[in-house]
């Protein structure tokens, strides 16, 4: 049998690679007597760490001194029942976290506290399971919950008829079925500063991939018990939160109030393709109120129908001049439609 290959050299590595994050004084002398083997032993499995880039040696044989390397991974499940997501993250992960450059260090620790804090306010489930895998070239975070399901829950809630417009209403911001203790910034934000972010629940996947600054809604064959929220991120962004919050937030005069958004439209079209009717602008409308700019964004939509935009273009925004309702990635069809519609008389 090799040496990583059985459950009890995994265990003498987890122990090992504890012990030296707790800066242990006598490692080698703690492991042996631990698991009754010999300093040799250790050794061989000191060096196994060190060759898969867990840990990094430095020093001669005597004073060698082994410190974390840069592929790290810790996984833990936790009751849900007064649980503090800041106490995870600190107590548990920092060990995955620390070192990293500051902005992303900014970027994990928004993500992965918002994220754990909706599965412990909202899921209504008893456990939640989190884990962090780090290597030379990124960082996933995995926090996976055993509640309702998070489409189903604001569906719910919020009383839509059908729960792939939960994903429609996420993507806006300002969504919250706690406003009293929540602000509906966290699913927006995290999902636009990680590379890749995915939602898992039920049968239903939401997901922005950064890569292509876009949304999608996925039907899947798989039931997702619970939530499962995936956040992927390069080590060597150079992306910034504070920039971020910027880019969506007003100036000085509005207390740089969070008042823009995007809505993608894309994520509206599981009637049938289309855009066509006045109950879908008014599905893709709901809340947008909230917002001083709203981009509708027409990207593969490559037809709308003409109450669909008289609806959106004609009757709210007369009705909203106070909203500064812009539309991006149309093509000509669409732009021919949005001007008549802007043009015809009340």
């Amino acid at each position: 049998m090799k040496l990583g290959d059985s459950k009890r050299s995994t265990l003498i590595r987890r122990f090992l690679l504890s012990a030296i994050k707790s800066n242990s004084p006598h490692l080698i002398q703690d492991a042996t007597e631990t698991f009754q083997v010999t300093r040799q032993t250790i050794h061989s499995h000191l060096a196994a760490l060190v060759k898969n880039g867990h840990l990094i040696a430095e020093g001669n044989t005597r004073g060698r001194v082994y410190r974390l390397g840069p592929n790290r991974s810790h996984a833990k499940t936790f009751p849900l029942k007064e649980l503090r997501e800041s106490d995870v993250y600190y107590h548990d992960f920092n060990m995955v976290f620390s070192d990293l450059p500051e902005k992303l260090e900014d970027i994990c620790h928004y993500g992965f506290t918002e994220m754990l804090n909706n599965a412990i306010d909202h899921s209504n489930g008893k456990y939640v399971h989190v884990s962090v895998d780090r290597t030379l070239e990124t960082i996933t975070i995995n926090i996976s919950d055993d509640g309702q399901g998070i489409f189903d829950h604001i569906a719910r809630v919020m009383k839509l008829r059908d729960p792939r417009e939960s994903i429609l209403e996420l993507s806006k911001g300002k969504l919250t079925t706690d406003p009293e203790n929540h602000t509906g910034q966290g699913i927006f934000f995290t999902s636009r500063v990680f590379d890749e972010f995915f939602i898992f629940s039920s049968d239903l996947v939401f997901t922005h991939n950064d890569l292509y600054t876009k949304n999608y809604l996925i039907h899947t064959k798989e039931n997702h018990r619970g939530t499962t929220v995936l956040m992927k991120m390069a080590l060597d962004t150079r992306k910034n939160l504070t920039a971020l919050f910027n880019e969506f937030s007003g100036d000085e005069e509005d207390d740089y109030a969070f008042n823009k958004t995007v809505v993608p439209l894309r994520l509206a079209l599981f009637d049938g393709g289309r855009l066509i009717s006045r109950s879908q602008a008014k599905r893709i409308l709901h809340r947008i109120e909230k917002f001083e700019t709203v981009m509708l964004d027409f990207a593969d939509i490559y037809f709308i129908g003409q109450a669909f935009a008289d609806e959106v273009f004609r009757v709210f925004a007369r009705k909203n001049k106070q909203i500064n309702l812009i539309h991006i990635n149309t093509n000509a069809d669409i732009n021919k439609t949005i001007t008549a519609a802007k043009n015809n008389p009340d």
